[in-house]
């Protein structure tokens, strides 16, 4: 398999997660009993992990890229606890948590192998542990089995085998954790659908400049703001 000739950038998987987002979220708060909506919407958060992954391998600077997952995190809060009908709790938090919590597992992993000692092995066991517990705990979307997913896209991408391999790792791997988030079989297995176009990636970001970079970000809160007080008030 060619991937250089593959039609999907970066871009395009940027777009597809935010459409299938919205959909998603306009199911959860405008049209509840809409199912349909809800499967459509299982497509977006794997291609989130997905580009958090490549992002976590392509980035030049970490901490930046960590700081605009926390800023938007926080941002973020107040309309995600209005979309569940609330204008504060810590029962949960919104997703940008457990995506840069994906971030810095991934590049603790980078820091183990990079030592190749026992300890930074250890250190970085623990460290995954931690982290899935506290996503557990915190109750941020799809918890540690989210952070487990971006891993997974991250580890995939670094591993020295064929595009096939790869792509079946992959599918494997949101299997598990489409099964796994749930407890159970459920529509969370609609996820799977993502692979098709995560299969079609030729590895390339598209157009991109600051301003679409943060108007990425930016849709995630303004969004389901949005959503939220047309669901209060209209």
């Amino acid at each position: 398999m060619n991937e250089k000739s593959l039609p999907l950038n970066s871009l395009h998987l940027k777009l597809l997660a935010m459409v299938t987002m919205l959909i998603d979220h306009m199911g959860f708060t405008l049209f509840p009993y809409t199912l349909w909506m809800r499967c459509v919407g299982r497509l977006a958060f794997p291609i989130f992990c997905f580009l958090v992954a490549e992002g976590c391998a392509h980035t030049h600077d970490k901490k930046r890229y960590a700081a605009r997952l926390l800023v938007f995190a926080v941002l973020s809060e107040p309309a995600f606890d209005l979309m569940h009908g609330v204008w504060f709790t810590m029962d949960y938090q919104n997703v940008l948590w457990t995506l840069l919590a994906g971030a810095l597992i991934c590049w603790c992993i980078d820091w183990a192998l990079q030592k190749k000692t026992p300890a930074a092995f250890l250190l970085t066991g623990a460290a995954v542990a931690a982290a899935f517990c506290l996503l557990e705990l915190a109750g941020t979307d799809y918890r540690g089995w989210g952070m487990l997913l971006v891993v997974l896209f991250y580890g995939v991408r670094r591993v020295s085998c064929g595009t096939v391999v790869k792509r079946t790792a992959q599918a494997v791997g949101l299997a598990v954790f489409s099964i796994g988030i749930m407890g159970g079989v459920s529509i969370e297995l609609w996820s799977l659908a993502a692979l098709l176009p995560l299969w079609l990636y030729n590895g390339r970001r598209g157009y991109s400049n600051r301003a679409v970079q943060y108007g990425f970000y930016a849709f995630y809160p303004v969004h389901i703001l949005i959503l939220s007080l047309i669901a209060l008030y209209a």
